[in-house]
């Protein structure tokens, strides 16, 4: 796959949607901190909402990547809806306990099976009818012979990750949605 490509569309597609984008990470950081300083209640609430939250943003920058839809915070709501809380929930809760017992063995199985399992959220967001089971199994399927090109998409922005490192923070207002939107387009491309 042309990683170039990916990531000059994914530039194209995010721009005029920064702050959008950024405004929709915000209330999700607020919602993940209030749940993180209740104990255990918000952990537990944290747990039950990750996955609904992992579907939502899937959903969202699909259609950004797609170019077929304009962000919206009210978008945030849509793995919280009817079948997609169920599924979104599981699916997080198997990704979650298949990955931690991969990375028993030692961390390379548990990275391996976590790009493996990368496009669970993608798939449920593209099909109603595809629960956390299937969705994990054409993960995988959909992944062979693609797992290091995926890898390598990720470790190309290492350097966008140190900016926001350097910059507290600061420039995840870009890089968020730019590397966000660069793992959606690779779906897509994976897809066809």
């Amino acid at each position: 796959m042309d990683r170039a490509a990916i990531k000059a569309h994914a530039k194209e597609a995010i721009s005029g949607k920064i702050f959008i984008l950024f405004a929709i990470s915000i209330i999700i950081a607020i919602v993940g901190g209030i749940c993180g300083v209740i104990p255990v209640v918000g952990w537990l609430a944290l747990i039950v909402i990750e996955g609904p939250i992992m579907f939502s943003m899937s959903r969202i920058y699909l259609g950004i990547a797609g170019k077929n839809k304009e962000p919206k915070i009210e978008n945030l709501k849509d793995g919280f809806e009817g079948e997609n809380f169920t599924r979104s929930f599981v699916g997080f809760l198997r990704y979650t306990v298949f990955v931690f017992l991969w990375s028993l063995l030692f961390w390379i199985p548990g990275i391996i099976k976590s790009i493996a399992y990368s496009q669970m959220f993608y798939l449920m967001a593209e099909d109603k009818k595809l629960d956390a089971a299937e969705a994990q199994k054409k993960s995988m399927e959909i992944m062979e012979g693609h797992k290091m090109e995926y890898f390598v998409l990720q470790l190309s922005f290492i350097l966008w990750y140190l900016l926001v490192g350097i910059t507290f923070g600061l420039a995840y207002i870009y890089v968020g949605p730019y590397t966000e939107t660069a793992k959606a387009e690779f779906h897509r491309r994976l897809k066809k």
